[in-house]
């Protein structure tokens, strides 16, 4: 079905309903204007570049739950119909520059913001983080009081999934059965306007409402299909709790006996935030007919700079959900190591924030996982500010698997991710079974890590029902396996489904599978063999950053597979961030076969992408045996970085390896071969 034709349906099934105005539900007087309304910074730059007259979607966010005396200001202020959330204090509304004025000094407005477009942060999974040891644990399945005698695998509990949708045709998602209800909005289609505005939603909100006055969102519920153009939601909703029917269980979620209800909140272009009002509007109203007791959130934004306002309406939306015992689990975002990176809305109080990390190794973090600042003040729940607006103290909480995550495709042609030809991770032609590809595709990102962290908070609640948000975070933290990152990196460390379990249960804690922690000396990175594209000598190992005193030098140590099976146009690169910046070593082969080496910073263009800078020849460089050895001058490093790194602390420590395919006079295409992360290096 075409975007516009069902745009075209649900309208209809809209003004066929014709509904009136909400009775009062508040009994609210004239009370005085309200001070301290928040008025998005976004949506008064929208009008300021606009012409007059010009209307926006927005979210109008009371104090308390808005009835016929609200209803009635709006309309005095020309705005005559819209939306009113049955369970959340807001209306939704299309406004202009000269309505916002007169809203704003309503008596009962909290906030109002813009239509904001919220990005999507785009097998072997389920034992890194112990699902298969805990539902093998006797003594967990002796506990089980819900489900007396099974083993753990959180039936009973319902998942809420807001996303781009589910395909319940998919045998792992089948609807009715694994997804007992999945809804459509007509709130969730948009077009990306402006400042990265949804502007549109297929079309306006007035058009949306017969006649006048204020109505509940409207949802088309029992569909089996509502993940119509995207497959995120359809991926992430079988990572959580997918029954793996369709290959028999080897691609399997994490708590593949819970229930989802899902709500088709966006499509490709990302989901608007009257949508996402309108998911949790719904879940809240369906809360105890399918005992939802987690939501999944793949999606966000980056910090912007109004910071953070517990009144932006999400941000009430989640309260909410918390306050009547629902865990709300973020994806942290794929922003990297970059200021404002982190999610904003992972970052309440209330909420769980997940990063991404390897599923082998030590689970190293994803270099696109976003990193977050701590103040080391305040104190919540498990150790997370007191204050949700006291800067900085954004950080994730934990991290679960995001990077190379096998997961339901959605129905359909679809995409196969190939990354090129070539049999590395991540291509699903060489990493898929044949007999599966149909209905298995591999993606990552913190979009995926989260709802590893969604199917553990079911097991846990099916472990013991009557823990609250707060119980749960508590939990998952406490007993997180230890990582050699900072916390704003990896938040308490790499979740453990088995131990978390065994926590809810109040049971002691067992040893995790897999030790995140190098032993003492050991190189910052440690890589799996027989892991690259090529040949061994594009297959790294491990490597190690050290400080040479006596020469005032970085030594950077690269030990490769097998370094004398180089070949032309193979390259190596060694970086981590100092004081901010990002330094690199590189060695490469020639198409003589000479090798060359050479060390610089990167730099952001203006795209965003990362630019490699050469800044000249490193003091040494060689190979030895299967390492390159290079070696380059602190003074050099303290130049790039702009102050002395000695004594600092170097984080983001990563290598790749690379092959260039065809001849650079040509034109060739660049693959990576390898690559891997690891812990920080402290200049000492």
């Amino acid at each position: 079905m075409t975007t516009t034709l069902r745009a075209s349906l649900l309208l209809a099934l809209v003004l066929a309903l014709g509904f009136a105005t909400l009775p009062d539900r508040t009994g609210a007087g004239g009370a005085s204007a309200a001070a301290n309304v928040k008025i998005d910074s976004q949506l008064t730059r929208f009008f300021a570049t606009h012409a007059a007259g010009a209307t926006v979607p927005v979210i109008i966010t009371y104090r308390q739950k808005p009835g016929a005396s609200e209803f009635s200001r709006l309309q005095l202020a020309g705005i005559n119909k819209g939306f009113a959330t049955r369970e959340l204090p807001m209306v939704i509304a299309d406004m202009s520059a000269v309505q916002l004025a007169a809203v704003s000094r309503q008596p009962g407005v909290a906030s109002v913001y813009a239509n904001h477009l919220m990005k999507t942060f785009t097998n072997v999974s389920r034992p890194f983080i112990g699902v298969p040891q805990m539902q093998a644990d006797t003594q967990v399945t002796k506990n089980n009081k819900s489900n007396p005698g099974l083993p753990i695998t959180g039936k009973g509990v319902g998942i809420g999934y807001i996303d781009t949708g589910i395909d319940g045709t998919h045998k792992d998602l089948t609807y009715g059965k694994k997804t007992v209800q999945n809804v459509i909005q007509p709130l969730s289609e948009t077009t990306v306007g402006d400042g990265g505005l949804a502007v549109g939603v297929g079309v306006s909100i007035a058009d949306l409402v017969a006649g006048t006055g204020f109505l509940p969102p409207v949802y088309v519920e029992n569909q089996q299909m509502s993940d119509i153009e995207s497959g995120h939601g359809t991926f992430g909703a079988a990572v959580a709790a997918g029954t793996g029917e369709q290959s028999g269980g080897f691609y399997g979620g994490v708590a593949k006996g819970a229930h989802l209800v899902g709500v088709n909140s966006g499509n490709e272009l990302g989901l608007p935030g009257v949508a996402i009002i309108g998911a949790y509007d719904y879940l809240l109203a369906n809360q105890y007919t399918y005992n939802i007791r987690v939501i999944n959130n793949s999606w966000g934004d980056t910090l912007s700079a109004d910071g953070l306002d517990p009144n932006n309406p999400i941000n009430v939306a989640t309260r909410a959900a918390h306050d009547r015992n629902i865990t709300v689990v973020f994806a942290a975002g794929n922003s990297g190591d970059t200021p404002t990176s982190i999610n904003p809305y992972s970052t309440m109080p209330w909420t769980i924030s997940v990063a991404a990390g390897e599923k082998q190794g030590l689970g190293s973090p994803a270099s696109f996982s976003s990193r977050g600042v701590d103040n080391g003040t305040g104190s919540d729940v498990a150790g997370m500010p007191a204050d949700p607006t006291l800067a900085p103290n954004l950080r994730p909480d934990i991290t679960a698997a995001g990077v190379d995550i096998k997961s339901a495709r959605l129905r359909g042609a679809g995409l196969t991710n190939t990354l090129g030809t070539v049999p590395v991770v991540g291509n699903d032609l060489t990493t898929i079974p044949p007999a599966y590809l149909p209905y298995y595709t591999t993606s990552q990102g913190t979009s995926f890590s989260c709802p590893h962290i969604t199917g553990v908070v079911a097991l846990m609640i099916e472990a013991n029902p009557l823990l609250t948000p707060d119980d749960v975070v508590t939990i998952l933290r406490q007993t997180a396996n230890p990582m050699p990152f900072e916390e704003r990196v990896v938040g308490a460390g790499y979740v453990d489904a088995h131990n978390a379990v065994r926590a809810a249960m109040g049971l002691t804690a067992v040893a995790h599978p897999f030790n995140l922690i190098p032993g003492g000396g050991a190189p910052e990175i440690q890589d799996p063999s027989d892991d690259e594209f090529g040949t061994a000598a594009q297959d790294i190992r491990s490597v190690d950053f050290a400080y040479d005193a006596q020469h005032n030098q970085i030594v950077y140590t690269l030990t490769l597979g097998d370094a004398s099976a180089r070949t032309q146009n193979n390259a190596w690169t060694i970086s981590s961030v100092f004081n901010g910046v990002t330094v690199y070593v590189a060695a490469q082969v020639s198409e003589t076969g000479d090798l060359a080496y050479e060390y610089g910073h990167y730099e952001q263009l203006p795209n965003g992408t990362n630019n490699q800078v050469g800044d000249g020849a490193p003091d040494s460089a060689e190979v030895s045996g299967n390492q390159i050895v290079f070696r380059v001058a602190v003074d050099k490093v303290n130049a790039i970085a702009g102050g002395n790194v000695v004594g600092t602390t170097s984080t983001g420590t990563s290598a790749n390896a690379q092959i260039l395919i065809g001849t650079s006079a040509t034109g060739g295409l660049l693959l990576s071969s390898d690559t891997a992360t690891g812990s920080d290096f402290v200049v000492q």
